[in-house]
């Protein structure tokens, strides 16, 4: 029984179309036999890089520049644009709201939807450092070592970003906030007795 290439159009065997192994037990033969396959494969660093591209979404000829960079891909770039990307992922996200959290959470910090909500119920759905409660809480995490720490609101994460994770900076904020404070009931205390 034959096969007809997508490439070439030329009917071969199907022992001559190489196995797309597709996740667990999703096996089948690829529509391209093995030597067009092998062509397209071939290593495209020496070719001359076009300018742009025609995105397979939107039908646009774009700059490469607006396509995400990818090392395997040809060109190094993908062949849907950025934008098309963005609109695309926008969709997901509206569509499958808890599917695309879990990815996101899976994939950035390394814990599951689950492990998230379980940390919220621990932590009452208040910050770990200011108590607030009103925000969505996002995760914390050593940039060094990639642990998860606790929950905190954006306010308090990005104060510690902002710190650049440094106990130091954080004690010198708080002794100068303390000496600000002390200044402030010195001129409250002068103002009284003066009037």
């Amino acid at each position: 029984m034959g096969k007809v290439c997508v490439r070439c159009g030329v009917e071969k065997g199907e022992i001559e179309f190489p196995f797309n192994h597709h996740g667990r037990n999703k096996t089948y033969r690829r529509n391209t036999c093995r030597e067009c396959y092998s062509a397209q494969r071939k290593n495209h660093a020496d070719d001359d890089k076009p300018d742009g591209l025609t995105c397979n979404k939107c039908g646009e000829y774009k700059p490469t520049t607006g396509f995400p960079r990818h090392r395997l891909c040809l060109y190094g770039v993908e062949p849907v644009c950025k934008a098309c990307k963005i609109k695309r992922r926008r969709e997901y996200v509206r569509l499958y709201p808890e599917r695309a959290r879990n990815a996101d959470l899976k994939y950035l910090y390394g814990i599951t939807i689950e492990q998230y909500h379980a940390m919220h119920a621990r932590q009452n759905g208040r910050c770990a450092i200011c108590g607030t409660s009103d925000e969505k809480l996002v995760v914390d995490h050593n940039h060094k070592t990639g642990q998860v720490r606790e929950l905190l609101c954006h306010l308090c994460n990005a104060m510690i970003g902002c710190a650049r994770e440094d106990v130091a900076i954080l004690t010198s904020a708080v002794a100068y906030l303390q000496r600000e404070q002390h200044t402030e009931r010195e001129d409250v205390r002068a103002a009284a007795s003066a009037s």
